[in-house]
C-alpha cells in the first residue's frame, strides 16, 4: 500500500497546476475555471479541473482535481480544496500569499486524506512596451496517516505576444523521499476576442526520459 501511495503522489503531482493565478488573488465576485488535458505516446493521460473563486479582494478559494492513468489503465486521483489570501498590501508591484488546504489521494483501492500548504510570490513587468509577469510557488503536500510528503517548486515566466496571444514558459520540481521529478512546460495562451474561453497549447517535456513528453491542451474561462 505504501509503495502504490508514493507513485500515485509522484505521477499526481509531476502534473503541473498551471492554471493557478499564484500570488495574485481573484478580484472579489469573479471567478475563472480551466480545464486541461495531457497524454504521451505510451497512452499516459492526464486529466485537470481548477476552479477558483473571490470571496474578497485578499481571499480566494477553490477547488484542484486532477487524475493520471498509465498504460496499464490505472488511474490515481487527487483532489483539494483551497483557501488562498494575500499576505500584506495587495496593491504593491511584488504580491504574496498563501494557501492551505484540504483533500485527498485515490487510487485502485486506496483512498488517503491530504493536507497541503503553499507559499506564492508573484510581479508583473513591461518589456519593449509588452506586459509579462514571472510566479513562484511552493508548496508541501501531506498524507498524514502515513506521514509521507511531497514538496513542489514551480515557476511561471510569461509574455503577451501579441494583443491576443502570450508566450508561457513553466518549470516544475517535484520531491517526495529520494525521488525527483522535474519538467520544463514552454505553450501558448491564445485569447480569441469577443469569445469568452481561451485555449492553451503547449509541451511537458521532463528534464531525464524526454520520450515521456506529453502533448498538452487546456480551456480557461474567466467569470
Amino acid at each position: 500500500m505504501k509503495t502504490a501511495i508514493l507513485c500515485a503522489f509522484l505521477a499526481l503531482w509531476a502534473i503541473p497546476q498551471n492554471a493557478q493565478a499564484g500570488a495574485w488573488l481573484r478580484e472579489e465576485a469573479t471567478g475563472f475555471v480551466s480545464l486541461s488535458f495531457g497524454a504521451t505516446k505510451f497512452s499516459e493521460t492526464t486529466n485537470a479541473l481548477y476552479v477558483e473563486y473571490g470571496l474578497s479582494s485578499t481571499t480566494t478559494i477553490g477547488l484542484d482535481v486532477s487524475t493520471f492513468t498509465n498504460a496499464q489503465n490505472v488511474r490515481n486521483g487527487f483532489g483539494n480544496i483551497f483557501l488562498r489570501r494575500a499576505i500584506g498590501p495587495t496593491d504593491r508591484d511584488s504580491k504574496f500569499s498563501y494557501e492551505i488546504g484540504i483533500g485527498g489521494l485515490w487510487g485502485n483501492e486506496m483512498q488517503r486524506p491530504t493536507l497541503k500548504t503553499g507559499l506564492s510570490w508573484g510581479r508583473g513587468f513591461q518589456l519593449d512596451e509588452r506586459n509579462g509577469w514571472v510566479n513562484i510557488d511552493a508548496a508541501v503536500i501531506i498524507e498524514p496517516k502515513l506521514s509521507e510528503h511531497i514538496v513542489k517548486l514551480d515557476g511561471t515566466l510569461g509574455m503577451a505576444l501579441t494583443d491576443t496571444i502570450s508566450g508561457i514558459l513553466e518549470v516544475n520540481l517535484s520531491h517526495q523521499e529520494n525521488d525527483i521529478y522535474g519538467a520544463f512546460e514552454p505553450s501558448v495562451l491564445i485569447r480569441p476576442k469577443d469569445l469568452g474561453i481561451s485555449f492553451k497549447i503547449g509541451a511537458q517535456i521532463p528534464f531525464e526520459d524526454q520520450e515521456k513528453s506529453a502533448l498538452k491542451l487546456g480551456l480557461w474561462h474567466s467569470f
